[in-house]
This record gives structure tokens, sequence and C-alpha cells, in this order.
């Protein structure tokens, strides 16, 4: 249906065109040879879209069901021109930035971050406060959002470009965020931003940095400088995997004598639990760090890690096993990883962490139902990013026993990244809310 939207009326001038060509072509309007009647027909054909048949004459029979279509093709072809006009007017007009703009939001990129973020301004700053949203895709499915928004406006074009953060009264707002997961271009734009002459960087300014290692180069060099005082990094998978350690460790599922972290999958997001785990400070030499995955990330060598000569990281106390590489949902896989864990008793958590929510769930269940005794006594936290989690929560407990569900949990990615983005943007708005989302349980 979506698709349908966007090109009904480009196929409505096809098919107006092809008609209105048909019917001038088999009317008793032209004259001539066959090729002078087939490129008048043309011409006719598309003068009604500009002209609306003013120097074409009108079909004589207009009792003929071919006079009829022709008609209709006379009063159709200008209303669709005109329908494009209004479109690039409103467009034009709706879009116009007034130049006593002062105090709004700059959000820049309107991706997975930035939806939450936008979603989240909506709902914590001022009903009436304005937002102006840089996104250069006009594909972009949310864009349809903010232009039902009386107080957004969207401006299509490159955020990196300094005249058009210019263009959006940058100097006059009072935040700018740039929320894509392209690290350089953020970068980029938060440099331009302070290096061009005559531009004071009076907005507070909020830089999304996926990559840690960057994360922590930067905010130990570039942004301590006295120019960038008011940047402000943020890294929301950070923040969550943060929350999900300090809520498992909270609620009492890591065990004092050693625990078994499985990693399903290494992504960004495992990354980031990677580092909230190994790097905490109460986890001691009886605690090992499994990692199961069919590649490792690209640029990250876990082999520094191994051996602790990880830059900017603290060495690790807790034991880190070399990755098995392989397919996750093989049941030699989860052989191999029973007998890792039939060395001992300690209590085992597995991350399901990729970026597929029904592959997740689907792994989970298949262990708890179909794997090795040692495995299935561990406790699954599935990543879970859409707003599914409790739909899916009715449909464990119709798959599982209650013993198997309760050792289930489903975290809700998407939930708990707002809630980061609330944290890293707009505590200064709203005291953060501290916890898990009430979907989140154990």
């Amino acid at each position: 249906m979506r698709k349908l939207h966007l090109y009904w009326r480009p196929l409505m001038i096809g098919i107006t065109f092809l008609t209105s060509f048909a019917l001038f072509l088999n009317s008793d309007l032209l004259t001539g040879s066959l090729l002078q009647q087939i490129l008048t027909a043309v011409y006719h054909a598309i003068s009604l879209f500009f002209l609306g048949g003013i120097d074409i004459g009108l079909p004589a029979d207009s009792r003929a069901p071919s006079a009829i279509l022709l008609w209709i093709c006379y009063f159709l072809s200008p209303l669709l021109t005109v329908s494009y006009v209004i479109d690039f007017i409103h467009a034009r007009l709706s879009n116009r930035i007034p130049r006593r703009l002062q105090g709004h939001t700059i959000l820049c990129g309107m991706g997975r971050n930035g939806r939450l973020i936008y979603e989240l301004a909506r709902q914590i700053l001022p009903q009436n406060h304005k937002i102006i949203v840089i996104e250069q895709n006009d594909k972009n499915p949310h864009i349809q959002t903010c232009e039902k928004d009386p107080f957004t406006w969207w401006v299509k074009n490159d955020f990196t470009q300094i005249s058009v953060l210019q263009s959006v009264l940058v100097e006059k707002a009072s935040r700018i965020i740039f929320s894509t997961n392209q690290d350089l271009e953020n970068l980029n734009a938060v440099v331009a931003l302070h290096a061009v002459a005559g531009t004071k960087a009076e907005p507070a300014v909020f830089c999304h940095l996926g990559d840690l290692e960057m994360l922590d180069n930067f905010s130990r060099t570039l942004f301590r400088e006295p120019a960038y005082q008011r940047v402000h990094v943020f890294n929301g998978y950070q923040c969550a995997t943060r929350r999900l350690y300090q809520h498992i460790h909270r609620e009492g599922l890591i065990s004092a004598t050693g625990t078994v972290f499985l990693l399903f999958g290494y992504g960004r997001f495992a990354r980031m639990l990677f580092d909230q785990i190994a790097h905490a400070p109460e986890r001691t030499t009886a605690d090992e760090i499994i990692i199961v995955t069919e590649k490792m990330a690209s640029g990250y060598d876990l082999s520094l890690v191994l051996s602790g000569n990880a830059a900017s990281q603290a060495p690790l106390t807790c034991q880190l096993h070399r990755p098995i590489l392989g397919d996750m949902h093989n049941p030699d896989v989860w052989q191999h990883l029973a007998e890792m864990l039939g060395k001992h008793d300690k209590r085992v958590i597995a991350f399901v962490c990729r970026d597929h929510d029904v592959a997740n769930l689907d792994l989970a269940i298949s262990i708890k139902l179909k794997g090795p005794e040692r495995l299935q006594q561990a406790t699954f936290i599935c990543r879970i990013y859409a707003h599914t989690v409790q739909e899916i929560n009715e449909m464990l407990d119709h798959r599982l026993t209650p013993h198997q569900n309760q050792d289930v949990i489903l975290f809700p990615l998407q939930a708990e990244l707002k809630n980061a983005f609330r944290e890293e943007i707009f505590t200064v708005h709203e005291e953060a809310k501290p916890g898990l989302t009430q979907d989140f349980t154990i």
C-alpha cells in the first residue's frame, strides 16, 4: 500500500497519456500521413498536461465512448499537472524555516536512532517546541510523521555541509543532535560546525558514536578541548547494554562463585555487552565469556583482547575463550558448548544478540527444547527490537513449559534505547527513569 501511495500519480499520468494518444490516433482530429498522425497524437497527448487542449480542438461526437474517454483525459491531464504544482508549492512553503526561529531542536538523521529521539522529543519537550529534521533520503518512511506535525520542518539535504546547518539557524538552536550510525559523518559535521569562522556553537551538541574505540579516543582528546565543551558524545547501545548488565547483576542472576556468559552473535550490540561484562569491576577469574558467531565483526581484533593488549581498555579479570566460529543453530556447536560447560557447574547466562528478532527467539526455543541438557539449564536473554515483546511473551507461554519459559527473557531493545537516549540527551528536561522497562521482567 505504501508503494501505491508513492507511485499512483506517475501511474495515472502514464495511463492518461497512453489513453489520450490512442484516442487521438483514432479520432477525426488528425490528418496527413500515418507518421504525421502518430507524431501529432504524441504532441496532443503531451500538450493536454500543459495547455489543456486549447489548441487541439474538441471531440466532434461527444456521445461516442471514445469521445467520452477523450473528454475525461482533457480534464484529468491538467488536474494531474496542477496537483504536482500544488505539492511543489506546499513543500517549498511548509519547509521554509522562519527567520525569527530560535530555541529549536535540530535533528540530523531520521534512521532508527533519529526516529526514537524524535519520538522522545515530542514526549518530553513542550507540544509546540519546534524541531528541524535534516534527512536527505526522501524515501525515508519516517518523514511522513514529520510532515504531519505543524511544529516540525523537514530539510532534505546533507547535514555535513556547514551551509545547510547555517540555513536552519544552528546558532539560534537550543540543541543539535547528530544521530546517524555513520560515525565519521557525525564527527565531520561537529568539527565543521566549530571550525567555520563566525559560527558560534551556542546550542548543546550531541554526537552519536557507535565505535567504542573511536568513542573512547575522542572523549579523551578532542572533546576535552575548550571549544568542544558543549559537545556531548553518546552511544545508545552502550547505555542500553549497561542498563541490561546492571539489571541482571541487581536481580541476582550472576553467581558470586562464577558465571559463564555466552554471547550468540557478535555485532555492535554484542560488542557493547561484551565490554560491559568483561570490564565490570566485580568480575573475577572464576567468570568466563564464550562467543559463538558465524564471523567476527570487521575491524575488531579479538586477539588483542585475549592477549590483554587492547588499547584504552583495562585488563580482563575474567576468562575469555577463543570464539567459536560456526552456525549457532547447528547441534554440533551446541554439543561443543555443552562439553565446555560440563567441566563445571557454574551458572550460565546466554545472550542472543543478533539483529533479527525471530531468529534470536527461534534459537533460544530450539536449544530449550532440543539442545543438550547443560545448555537447557541456561538462562536465555533474547534481544528483541520490535514492539512485539508482549505478543512474543504470550507465544512463549504456549511453546514452552512454565519452567522453560521462566528461563527465556526478552530484552526490549527499542524501549531500552529510548530510555538510553532519554538519559543521554534529555536529562536536563526530565530526570532519567531508573531500572528497565516494565516489559523486561525476571
